[in-house]
């Protein structure tokens, strides 16, 4: 290293050919690099679904969702096994290994869901797909109070149209139910002409259909023979013939039946901004760039009016540009502010030019990091460039080190040349050993498990490659620069004098500082070093109680606000649609409400608050939605304005939740514990006993759980009697789904769908429980019988959906938390404990499972844990064999530690909950600190090994390390004030972060300057002590 170090400030052309490249690379990074708001992140699961039109939950569990998992549990590289039956379908979701090869798990899945033999004859064929993460952009809404037919043939166009854009790579159709022809036939026509289901389906299947007839050969060519009879319309339905008598009259199905061009029978609202909708999600590839991609596609809805009729009108909705250029902006005016300030400080206490050129470091290691970046997969979005912003403080440290090491020998008279080479090989080997720890430090973040490591493995990955560009630039570019700047040339007069002036006095009195404050007063706690030892610790200690105590709350994630707001209203299973569709409205005309709510207007001042809205209903789940307008978003409290419109809306007693979130996740913040038993009594009695215990915590709201039941079902029976007239249970079912789900007699292909037929009574007799009365149960002969001759019924308690986890029958209790009582990880620690110990006496039969995000927190935290402390030993043996000594190392790393007392100081300080990300910021702060530590302690050795004694060692080291040591953790500091100082909200995910880093540095200088020289001298004279003769100098 040496001799490339002397090489390049020799060769200063070479020197700036380097730094041009490096730059050169980086626009060029820039311009290939993808943009995204967050990291498409890879997932580990894979889904079968399996169709099952007319089931019961039950009955698709008893009969798909259990066959599947019993033929698939025992594959290797499965980790879980989730499962849900709804009515209709089955859904299975295997979580995979990570280092499971998933196209091998893939394919084996699909063989072993292919071997079974036993599924239901009119269950529809099983599709087993790998769960890819998508990354969609924006959002398209097609609205208007128009017919259906009318708005899903203008979203198909819009969709053809859209997916046609060079900068989109799919885009899916939303909001649009099932098209069906609907044939109608009453039990009273069916008894006066004779006809069953079966006839009925089978003359449609005779006689509506395209066929190929072969061809003809001849001599003038082939002529292609076809049969074209398919039916089309509920026009060539009605021609259909169902029978011909003997005088040759026909029966056709017009003479019968009712046919229907229709959509399937569900549940289902779609809204935006009061109308009638449907929407296209828009999402791009592996290149993203969402502000190519959302303006291409705003620029083509602000010209739809071109091909959209009257009465329809194309809006955005769900625009993640708009997001991702508000954080860019906060980030590059932070990042800004930052480098001025790191500037400012350097410029105050060193040469103005070697301050520049020690700042434009960070310059050339970011275009480093852009340059390279791209390469690994890494797109720019809120993550990456909250690491830019994160690692500004740290990747100028090494070049704060060089060059003041280089400064403090052209102060002492040597030549530039002679001072740059110097100067960077005295400080080469602790910083080289610096940046390796501070990377050793990140690397794991690499390889932790779960989702959350996946989404910010942008901050280690930024983190390392920024900081070998820096060690680059430091090394190689600064010492040449700096070799050949020239002497300082003081100002004549004016403005530049005076800050000359200025500077000079920051110069001495920092100096004097050192000097006339500091080292004396290292001396006084060198000669009380156990009572300095006892001061610190007890810091320590007094830092990890107030998190004990509660003064510090914890919290996995911090929760970040969003420009969104949602709102989740579930109802009970089989509650009436009118009553769902009035809750909807009323909660749209709650929207009007807020801009007159006292407690919006004491904050903002606006004339529009909110930009669009959403309505979506599904089955028993009512979904809304509220954009904020751009000016307003970051202004106020998205949360607030939740909980305001949810006020306005007002209690709903029916329904199960009722919930708003304003966070980025769209979930809102819970603790949850899941329990799993085959025995369905216990069960709910567990659920329900968790449900009364957790109501007894302080501060615990919304306490629900996921039993969607509610509802009952209708069990038929075989009457005794039934057998004696050839009647089965398999008869009297097919014969009932018949009647009220229907018989699906073909699938017409009419443009891009497959639309069903289905042959089944009236809308109003299905939708009546005493049409049972009047059925006929057809028998084989052709005779009818009464259909409770045969059959009984009996109402039994039935659910909308069936939850199940590795194999058994599964509930989940969640409970959320009010903000100022108990903590959600305090409420899971009771969950877990008493109330775990105390369901496990009472109900032995229902295990009690750690849920998803409890799950994860936990194998995160153990991975960290084991991970950090690998990191540790690992920079203990390098400086160990570096340093040839056992104990100096102990020396460098125990300032990691109290990095962590600075952190939980500045949390107490700005009252912020503990959270992963602020533990990234003491990882940051960690690689500051053992920079610094060894700076401290090579200056040390190398006065040590001039034969210098310990205690004078130890404090003219301290003093000649004072200033680079003070300039880093200052830096540091005010290069993250800025974010420090952000009062928006999009700033908050990152504060955790920037304020461990921030304190924990500030701290930690203390720790370097004070502590670690008072644990090296009770070091060494402890050795001394024990091996008399062995340390040299001990007494001088």
């Amino acid at each position: 290293m040496k001799r490339s170090i002397d090489w390049f400030i020799d060769n200063p052309i070479a020197a700036n050919l380097l730094m041009i490249l490096i730059i050169v690379g980086g626009i060029v990074g820039m311009r290939g690099i993808g943009k995204e708001v967050f990291p498409t992140i890879p997932v580990n699961f894979i889904e079968v679904s399996m169709p099952y039109p007319g089931a019961g939950p039950r009955e698709v569990e008893e009969q798909i969702v259990i066959r599947i998992e019993e033929a698939i549990y025992n594959l290797d590289g499965i980790k879980r096994i989730s499962s849900s039956a709804r009515q209709g379908s089955g859904r299975i979701t295997i979580e995979v290994d990570t280092d499971a090869d998933m196209s091998k798990m893939l394919n084996d899945i699909k063989g072993k869901v292919d071997a079974i033999t036993t599924f239901p004859v009119d269950a529809e064929r099983p599709i087993v797909r790998e769960l890819l993460e998508r990354n969609e952009v924006i959002r398209v809404a097609i609205a208007g109070d128009v017919d259906e037919l009318v708005l899903k043939h203008y979203g198909e166009l819009v969709r053809d149209q859209l997916a046609a854009l060079p900068s989109i790579d799919t885009v899916d159709l939303w909001g649009v139910p099932e098209r069906r022809f609907s044939v109608e036939l009453s039990e009273v026509a069916m008894r006066r002409f004779g006809l069953s289901f079966d006839q009925v389906v089978a003359a449609i299947r005779r006689s509506s259909l395209n066929l190929p007839a072969g061809t003809v050969r001849a001599s003038d060519g082939d002529l292609q023979i076809q049969t074209r009879g398919q039916a089309y319309s509920p026009e060539q339905f009605y021609q259909i013939p169902i029978y011909a008598a003997t005088d040759g009259s026909q029966l056709t199905l017009g003479d019968v039946a009712t046919v229907y061009d229709t959509f399937a029978e569900t549940s289902r609202l779609t809204r935006f901004n009061g109308q009638k909708a449907i929407f296209l999600g828009v999402y791009v590839g592996k290149q993203p760039d969402i502000v190519a991609s959302t303006d291409a596609v705003k620029a083509y809805v602000a010209n739809a009016a071109a091909i959209l009729p009257d009465g329809l009108t194309a809006g955005t909705w769900l625009d993640m540009s708009g997001m991702y250029k508000g954080r860019l902006e906060l980030l590059t005016r932070n990042a800004l502010g930052g480098l001025l300030l790191v500037f400012i400080t350097l410029m105050l206490f060193l040469r103005p030019l070697l301050a520049m050129w020690v700042s434009a470091g960070i310059a050339i290691a970011y275009m480093g990091a852009l340059w390279l970046l791209p390469g690994v997969g890494l797109t720019l979005n809120m993550l990456s460039m909250f690491a830019f912003l994160l690692i500004l403080g740290i990747i100028v440290d090494d070049a704060i080190v060089v060059g003041e090491s280089i400064y403090s020998y052209q102060q002492r008279g040597y030549n530039d040349i002679e001072a740059a080479r110097l100067g960077t090989q005295a400080v080469a080997k602790p910083v080289t050993l610096a940046v390796v720890s501070t990377m050793i430090v990140f690397a794991p973040m690499l390889i932790l498990p779960g989702v959350w490591p996946k989404i910010i493995w942008a901050i280690p990955m930024v983190t390392i490659v920024a900081l070998t560009f820096s060690l680059i630039e430091s090394f190689y570019i600064l010492p040449t620069h700096l070799a050949h700047m020239g002497p300082e040339r003081v100002p004549v007069g004016g403005v530049a004098l005076r800050l000359h002036t200025l500077r000079m006095r920051c110069v001495d009195g920092l100096t004097a500082f050192g000097r006339d404050r500091y080292q004396p007063f290292l001396a006084l706690a060198l000669q009380w070093r156990a009572l300095t030892l006892v001061i610190f610790t007890l810091g320590l200690a007094l830092s990890l109680s107030l998190v004990g105590a509660g003064y510090i709350k914890k919290s996995f994630m911090p929760n970040v606000a969003s420009d969104f707001i949602f709102m989740r209203i579930n109802m009970p299973s089989g509650h009436p649609s009118a009553d769902k569709e009035a809750i909807t409205l009323r909660a749209e005309r709650a929207v009007a409400k807020l801009l007159d709510d006292p407690a919006i207007t004491a904050q903002i001042d606006t004339e529009k608050l909110v930009k669009n809205q959403l309505s979506f209903m599904f089955g028993d789940n009512i979904r809304l939605a509220l954009e904020l307008q751009p000016d307003v978003s970051g202004e106020i409290s998205s949360a607030l304005i939740g909980e305001r419109w949810q006020h306005h809306i007002g209690e709903i007693p029916e329904a199960q939740s009722f919930t708003v979130d304003a966070s980025i996740t769209r979930n809102v913040p819970s603790s949850s514990v899941l329990l799993t038993s085959n025995d369905l009594d216990q069960l709910s009695a567990a659920a329900k006993f968790v449900k009364e215990q957790a109501a007894l915590l302080p501060g615990a709201r919304n306490i629900r759980d996921d039993i969607h039941s509610g509802r009952y079902d209708l069990d038929i029976s075989l009457r005794p009697n039934a057998s004696l007239l050839g009647v089965g249970l398999n008869d009297i079912a097919r014969q009932v789904r018949q009647a009220f789900y229907g018989a699906e007699a073909q699938r017409v292909p009419l443009g891009r769908d497959d639309i069903r037929v289905m042959v089944r009574y009236p809308e109003a007799d299905r939708e009546r429980v005493d049409t049972l009365d009047d059925m006929r149960v057809r028998l084989s002969d052709g005779t009818q019988v009464p259909f409770y001759t045969v059959a009984d019924t009996d109402y039994v308690p039935g659910y909308s959906r069936i939850n199940r986890q590795d194999r058994q029958r599964s509930v989940k209790v969640s409970v959320s938390a009010t903000k100022g009582e108990m903590t959600l990880g305090e409420i899971s620690q009771q969950l877990y404990g008493p109330i775990a110990e105390q369901l496990h006496r009472d109900y032995p039969a229902v295990r009690v499972v750690k849920d998803g995000d409890q799950r994860e927190e936990d194998e995160l935290g153990a991975a960290i844990g084991k991970f950090f402390f690998l990191s540790l030993g690992l920079m203990y043996l390098i400086m160990a064999v570096e340093f040839r000594s056992y104990l100096k190392p102990f020396g460098i790393l125990v300032a990691v530690p109290f990095g962590i007392m600075g952190a939980l100081f500045g949390h107490l300080l700005l009252g912020l909950e503990v959270s992963f990300m602020s533990f990234i910021g003491v990882l940051a702060a960690a690689g500051v600190v053992v920079n610094d530590n060894l700076v401290l302690l090579d200056r040390i050795c190398a006065l040590r090994a001039e034969k210098v004694g310990l205690k004078a060692a130890l404090i003219q080291g301290a003093g000649d390390r004072f200033r680079p040591i003070l300039l880093t953790s200052i830096t540091t500091f005010a290069g993250l004030a800025p974010i420090m100082a952000e009062t928006s909200m999009q700033a908050r995910f990152l504060i955790p972060m920037v304020v461990s880093l921030a304190f924990g540095v500030l701290f930690a200088t203390l720790v370097t300057l004070i502590l670690v020289p008072s644990l090296y001298y009770v070091g060494a004279r402890t050795v001394e002590r024990l091996r008399p003769g062995s340390v040299p100098g001990v007494r001088d």
